[in-house]
């Protein structure tokens, strides 16, 4: 009797304390109000994170190969490691513009007023702060020396060559005639 007891009285523990250990139950309601509880911080974080990747990746390109290299680095590996991005960070991480180089990164009307807004903003020296609505994040692109090799003027900074290969694989490309320091698109990063 009393090992029945003794027995029953460790089921009886046992499934007392199981039930009190609760695991958060998961829903997409819950992951919508996680999002919208991400910092501003963080979300720079994950801002400055994605534009390092990209620009470390392409600046290893540029030292392989040259614009070329990083071209063809683009064309194919852009996209999968901003989404990888987005993976890592559940949230959906994008890069737009107004003058696009992918279709698939144009910017939509919102993101298009506020590309409008932060050049005129740099046009008269204000600093470019990060922009959160209740949907998104923004970070403005601004570009640098590096950038007007495959963006700025032909014959001046893209030179022939780099020029021909951005027509074959960019055959709609409106990503050129960049000078140094403008703002070239938006990180956008859905927060819910």
């Amino acid at each position: 009797m009393i090992k029945v007891l003794t027995v029953g009285s460790i089921a009886l523990l046992f499934t007392q304390c199981t039930n009190k250990i609760v695991q958060p139950e998961v829903s997409v309601n819950n992951m919508a109000v996680a999002k919208q509880t991400i910092s501003s911080d963080s979300l720079h974080a994950f801002a400055t994170e994605t534009k390092k990747l990209l620009m470390k990746n392409v600046g290893e390109q540029m030292k392989i190969g040259g614009p070329e290299s990083a071209l063809e680095f683009c064309n194919i590996q852009a996209m999968p490691l901003t989404k990888s991005m987005s993976d890592k960070h559940g949230l959906v991480i994008s890069r737009v513009s107004d003058k696009r180089r992918n279709p698939k990164n144009i910017a939509n009307s919102e993101e298009l007023k506020l590309i409008e807004q932060y050049k005129k903003q740099l046009l008269a020296g204000e600093l470019l702060k990060p922009v959160r609505t209740e949907t998104h994040y923004y970070e403005p692109l601004v570009t640098n020396a590096m950038c007007l090799q495959c963006h700025g003027e032909p014959g001046k900074n893209v030179q022939p060559k780099v020029a021909a290969k951005i027509a074959d694989l960019y055959p709609n490309d409106l990503a050129m005639d960049y000078q140094e320091n403008e703002v070239r698109g938006l990180i956008s990063i859905k927060t819910n």
